[in-house]
């Protein structure tokens, strides 16, 4: 197998695999040809030969690790041998890989194999090992030299990149691997650098105005632009430019929202949970529907937001096309995810459509006594009683919030930005109207809805399961609402 294509053929899940030829320092020739001297001189001429062999090994070896070590810049050296049968005998590093990964000595960091392993980022760990034994099962087709780059883990658990050199030594007589050796050295910074300018790319090409910003004071770099920016007051703190802009452009009636939602606090918890956070506006300057967006820009080794991106896109041709094609799967959308007894959206829209969006409060409530009704004054009656009901949360929410059947007698309201307070007393009025309702062939039945509601700012899958729990406790009493609140 050619040598590029063999390194080609290692799967080793990581990136920049490659190999190269090295040079040829080995002299296999023996100083004596012991068939030229008399019989009984060849003996001790063979044990000539044999220790001037194991000298030119060791100088050979050390000719290797010195060629190594130069081209590596003094950087990382791990060193292993091989017996005849090519399984691994030992294992070292030189000083500088102990060093470079923080560790204090042998004892700190013994030389084993299985230390070597515990220094390779956790997820890419198995793919880098699985690399360095096949690369040790295909040494023969491969040329001497191999390079590789991947992550390390130092000591006190932070994540390094490294790039790496290795070179096979093999047995002049038979080609076995006898050594495997290289180093690496730290190239966190410049891989740090090409995902930066990545991102600052991609920003460009994504967004038509959008800025780089610094968690710790809020300075930004400005990626892209366009005029309505360009004419607004800079500011050098990033969140009162992006008010700057609200009030230079956007139409009044959207300005509220986005001062509430220019909060750093808000940003920052929304980001570092959700991954992003966005708000829609109209700009009365471009006569344009834009939508602003922050998300994740890179985070700092304890996992904590270092940056963070801002983003605007205009969005008014995509209105206008979903506006367009919302006509025309209206009437699918009404036999999917309506339900046909309740009137109101159903489970099929929760799964699809809801569950993984971000909300202020999950409600989840039933008729008290439900079983009651059906067993008293009909399927008919129980009906009627879950149409009423249905109509009237439907009546009691505003536009952008959610209500549908989630199963039986029981209810879901999505809340997307409601106050504590607004949240309470809108309970309490969905509990009151709730006794008036009447069924009309059976006005002896008295509804009540017990309510359990799950307040935060989380995904709505994430807060289901606790208005369930809300809704346990309300069911102890019944005709009441619970909000626990996190």
């Amino acid at each position: 197998m050619d040598g590029n294509k063999a390194a080609e053929s290692i799967d080793g899940g990581i990136g920049k695999f490659a190999a190269e030829a090295g040079i040829e320092v080995n002299d296999p020739v023996p100083l004596f040809d012991v068939s030229a001297y008399p019989e009984e001189q060849q003996e001790i001429l063979t044990e000539c030969n044999r220790r001037i062999e194991e000298a030119n090994d060791k100088y050979r070896i050390a000719k290797y690790r010195e060629d190594m070590f130069a081209s590596g810049l003094k950087a990382g050296m791990y060193f292993c041998t091989f017996d005849r049968d090519e399984n691994l005998q030992s294992f070292e590093f030189n000083d500088e890989t102990r060093q470079m990964l923080g560790y204090d000595g042998l004892e700190d960091l013994p030389n084993e194999f299985d230390s070597w392993v515990r220094t390779l980022a956790p997820e890419e760990r198995d793919a880098i090992v699985k690399l360095f034994w096949d690369s040790v099962r295909l040494h023969r087709e491969l040329p001497e030299i191999t390079h590789a780059t991947y992550r390390m883990q130092k000591k006190d658990g932070s994540i390094i990149w490294v790039t790496g050199a290795g070179r096979f030594i093999r047995r002049p007589d038979d080609g076995s691997l006898e050594i495997y050796m290289g180093c690496y050295r730290d190239i966190t910074a410049q891989q740090e650098l090409e995902e930066y300018l990545k991102i600052i790319e991609a920003i460009g090409k994504v967004f038509n105005f959008s800025l780089f910003i610094d968690v710790k004071d809020m300075s930004y770099r400005m990626i892209s632009t366009n005029k309505y920016v360009e004419m607004v007051e800079k500011d050098p703190d990033a969140l009162k430019f992006l008010k700057n802009n609200v009030d230079s452009s956007v139409a009044e009636s959207f300005r509220p929202a986005l001062y509430e939602w220019l909060d750093k606090d808000k940003i920052l918890k929304a980001v570092d949970e959700n991954g992003t956070t966005t708000m829609e506006f109209f700009s009365e300057g471009a006569g344009r529907w834009f939508e602003g967006v922050f998300l994740v820009g890179d985070r700092n080794e304890d996992g904590t937001l270092a940056h963070i991106v801002y983003g605007c896109m205009d969005t008014t041709d995509a209105k206008l096309q979903n506006l367009a094609q919302q006509r025309k799967i209206s009437e699918f959308e009404t036999k999917v995810y309506i339900d046909s007894l309740a009137g109101i959206r159903n489970r099929k829209f929760l799964d699809e459509k809801l569950i993984f969006e971000p909300c202020k409060a999950v409600v989840m409530s039933d008729i008290d006594l439900f079983k009651n009704i059906n067993d008293t004054a009909g399927h008919q009656c129980g009906d009627e009683a879950i149409r009423k009901v249905a109509e009237m949360l439907e009546q009691s929410v505003r536009k952008d919030d959610v209500v549908l059947r989630y199963g039986g007698d029981e209810f879901m309201m999505v809340f997307f930005d409601i106050s504590k307070a607004d949240l309470d007393s809108k309970l309490e009025k969905i509990r009151n109207a709730a006794k008036g309702i009447t069924i009309t062939d059976c006005p002896q039945i008295h509804i009540t809805m017990s309510f359990g509601c799950a307040y935060g700012t989380e995904l709505v899958n994430n807060m289901i399961g606790k208005a369930d729990k809300a809704l346990y406790e309300s069911k102890k009493t019944r005709d009441t609402y619970t909000i626990l609140e996190f």
